[in-house]
């Protein structure tokens, strides 16, 4: 797998904490700017012609080779209370001048909700392919990851190990595909 450090959420050997508050969203590593700049850093480009905000027109340009999220749990999640985690994509424009700081954040694609059950140690919790920004016309600049966990509920234990941006799956997904023959 190759990996680029400004295109990843957490990088690997990064556990975070995923213990908070009850019913609190807790942001996943760090946000990523697609102009490699960072937040709150004006875009180098030089304009020609009408100025507009900066961001990717279609998330990174997502096509033939579409690049995937892979996200992972380090520790065990336990929970007193059936806490679930939603892992949630978000895109937002930039907010322009004179901060550069992201605008209001939009879902662009979620894991769904998941178990404490599910959430054991190593295991890959969230394959999510990158997809177009959504509503149409928004020009994403930043990207993040956020842990949705449901009000009145919160774990007591439990990290991410990972949120890797890749561009191939690398993992042996048939390995629980149904055997349907015998070798006698």
């Amino acid at each position: 797998m190759i990996t680029d450090a400004l295109l990843n959420f957490l990088g690997l050997g990064a556990n975070q904490s995923m213990v908070g508050a009850a019913g609190t969203s807790i942001q996943i590593g760090n946000v990523i700017d697609l102009l490699g700049l960072g937040v709150g850093v004006p875009p180098t480009n030089v304009n020609i012609g009408n100025v507009t905000n900066y961001g990717a027109a279609d998330a990174m340009g997502v096509g033939a080779n579409r690049p995937e999220l892979n996200i992972s749990v380090g520790t065990a999640f336990v929970t007193a209370n059936a806490a679930t985690l939603e892992v949630v994509l978000q895109a937002a424009a930039d907010s322009g001048t004179p901060t550069y700081q992201p605008g209001a954040w939009n879902d662009l694609g979620t894991s769904g909700l998941i178990t404490a059950a599910n959430l054991t140690a190593n295991q890959v919790i969230a394959r999510l392919p990158w997809l177009p920004p959504f509503p149409p016309g928004l020009r994403p600049r930043f990207l993040r990851l956020l842990g949705r966990i449901p009000s009145a509920t919160n774990f007591t234990a439990g990290t991410i190990a990972s949120a890797l941006v890749t561009l191939v799956r690398d993992d042996q997904f048939n390995k629980y595909a149904a055997k349907n023959f015998t070798v006698s």
